[in-house]
């Protein structure tokens, strides 16, 4: 990537062992990376939603941009490209959420059952 861009995942220390936020000797316990992952899936899940609580005020909150057919016209593609927007906004942090509460889930039965990965299943 270039210097100065990241993903927010990566600049987490928890999610990076060994990368300056853990000691390599004490790596955090794959449950423990399952929520701080789950954590930042449900702070990208509110902002989602709170860009489509902008997206609807927007919405709302806009007036045609004049009277002739082609400002009607012009205001009501903008009324539907937010509300578009909106609804994207609003199934992009349903998922995140989702995800979110997935990996939770897993966090707990992986402690409790001490299951280390994918069983292997014949196709």
């Amino acid at each position: 990537m270039p210097e100065g861009r990241g993903s927010r995942i990566g600049d987490h220390p928890g999610l990076r062992p060994g990368a300056g936020g853990f000691a390599t000797r004490n790596p955090p316990q794959k449950p423990d990376r399952l929520r701080a992952a789950a954590d930042l899936l449900d702070q990208a899940a509110a902002a989602d939603d709170k860009a489509a609580g902008r997206f609807a005020e927007a919405r709302v909150d806009s007036t045609p941009f004049g009277i002739s057919p082609q400002a009607r016209e012009l205001a009501a593609r903008w009324a539907t490209a937010l509300a578009a927007r909106e609804a994207d906004a609003r199934v992009l942090g349903d998922a995140t959420s989702d995800l979110a509460g997935r990996l939770r889930m897993a966090a707990v039965s992986n402690r409790s059952t001490g299951f280390r990965g994918r069983s292997a299943v014949a196709p």
